[in-house]
């Protein structure tokens, strides 16, 4: 149990923390309605330096309470005190709209309301019949408020939630993880982080129905649940393994279409691949073993979106399958399932691709759909073998695309910058040039220029 010290160390603001300490040396002196009064007061100043943070965040009651205040501050005339007084006066049941606190705790700042009122105006009792709080009473108090109150930022509950999911529909929604942590995970309550963590995992690996009036497809909102999904994860992992592996035994009774998106949707998020039941993943492995490559417009696109799944680690270390099948496939489909989710998987295969180009509209869609997407992830030991495929195969070296399409490589991959096999490409693709433009002269312009900045 925590003593009144540490509760006393965690008071969430910075100016509130002084006027605590004002309460606890009250306490510790033995005048304790001292400390009850000094409570009251720090009570009253959190909260509105909790409302002033709602309002920023766009709260509009705790905007409204904030311009009744911003109206009287830095005045002392009668109205500006009414103002202040009548502000006051519905602090806590402010608190208790905006969920800052919940009913009980309403029940318990109201005592210290009240008990503050009798210390501090006497003349509410009858004369010689002096409010006498122990030291024990008002330490209660104290601890009440702390526990209720004082420790924690400015949190909501079902207001949060909704915030959340109006976020998720909104078309300017932001996914950056340290946003999405910071509105959703750090100022809510527990039981709202729960729930938020909840429908996350579920639209996110089942891809609920939206309603009518959402501004967006299921789709969109399940891959944007998902996003948040990962990033709750930073915050609070045992939560969110907690939403997943509840959610998993409805994901695992999803039609495999659905389960498949899923996958795609969530196969680099451990806690989702970590929870995947071994006969699904047996159950999918069948079925991408029964997969055929269509003709285009008649379903290649649903199936290069499971193939492309064998970019992933995880997914792939489940379900073996999608690796065999992606080497079944001919070079111009496996371009298709490459583009589709690069990774650092595919890179072995870019050599034998750029090969494998047989007419110079080949290359080029090679260029752009194998090397470009790859070029952050291909290890200095494979670029040997792709600048020689390309060099060597006349429908890659002489498309008109390819020279623009190598400066762009050499620019998207700099961890392959200063090694010899560029030199070699320029040197060997200009012995066979045919015309000056296939002379790669910007790639040859890059390497000098960094060879002239690193002597």
């Amino acid at each position: 149990m925590q003593s009144l010290e540490e509760r006393i160390a965690r008071v969430w603001h910075q100016e509130v923390r002084p006027l605590v300490d004002d309460a606890f040396r009250c306490h510790s002196t033995g005048t304790p309605r001292a400390a009850i009064v000094a409570t009251w007061t720090a009570v009253c100043t959190d909260i509105i330096h909790k409302l002033y943070q709602l309002a920023e965040d766009g709260d509009g009651k705790a905007a409204e309470i904030v311009a009744k205040l911003n109206e009287a501050r830095g005045k002392l005339d009668g109205a500006a005190i009414k103002i202040v007084e009548d502000v006051e006066k519905k602090l806590l049941e402010d608190a208790l709209d905006l969920e800052l606190i919940d009913g009980i705790e309403h029940r318990q700042l109201l005592r210290l309301k009240e008990d503050r009122n009798l210390c501090a105006h006497p003349s509410l009792r009858s004369l010689g019949d002096v409010f006498t709080p122990t030291g024990d009473y008002a330490r209660a108090h104290l601890v009440a408020a702390l526990d209720a109150l004082l420790v924690h930022p400015p949190t909501q509950g079902r207001k949060a939630f909704d915030r959340y999911i109006a976020h998720v529909d909104d078309p300017s929604f932001v996914g950056h993880a340290d946003y999405l942590v910071q509105m959703f995970a750090q100022r809510v309550k527990s039981s709202a982080w729960k729930q938020i963590v909840a429908i996350a995992a579920k639209h996110a690996m089942l891809e609920l129905p939206v309603p009518e009036t959402s501004s967006i497809t299921a789709s969109v909102a399940a891959d944007r649940h998902a996003l948040c999904l990962i990033a709750f994860a930073q915050y609070d992992r045992d939560a969110v393994r907690e939403a997943v592996t509840k959610t998993m035994a409805k994901f695992n009774e999803l039609p495999i279409d659905r389960q498949l998106k899923g996958l795609a949707r969530l196969g680099e998020f451990d806690v989702f691949t970590d929870a995947l039941d071994a006969t699904v993943c047996q159950q999918i492995g069948t079925y991408v073993d029964q997969i055929r490559y269509p003709p285009a417009g008649t379903g290649a696109r649903q199936v290069i979106d499971v193939i492309a799944l064998a970019g992933s680690d995880a997914i792939r270390a489940r379900i073996p399958a999608l690796a065999s099948k992606f080497a079944e496939f001919e070079p111009y489909q496996q371009a298709d399932v490459i583009a589709a989710n690069p990774s650092a998987y595919f890179t072995d295969v870019v050599a034998e691709i750029l090969a494998a180009a047989g007419s110079y509209r080949a290359g080029e869609h090679f260029g752009e759909s194998v090397v470009i997407p790859l070029a952050s992830f291909i290890r200095p030991e494979q670029l040997e073998g792709i600048l020689t495929a390309w060099a060597e195969n006349q429908e890659c070296r002489a498309a008109a695309k390819m020279p623009d399409l190598a400066a762009l490589f050499w620019t998207k991959a700099p961890q392959l910058h200063g090694l010899a096999a560029w030199t070699e490409f320029v040197k060997r693709v200009r012995e066979l040039a045919e015309t000056d433009w296939y002379r790669y002269d910007e790639l040859a312009a890059h390497i000098c220029y960094r060879e002239a900045a690193a002597s």
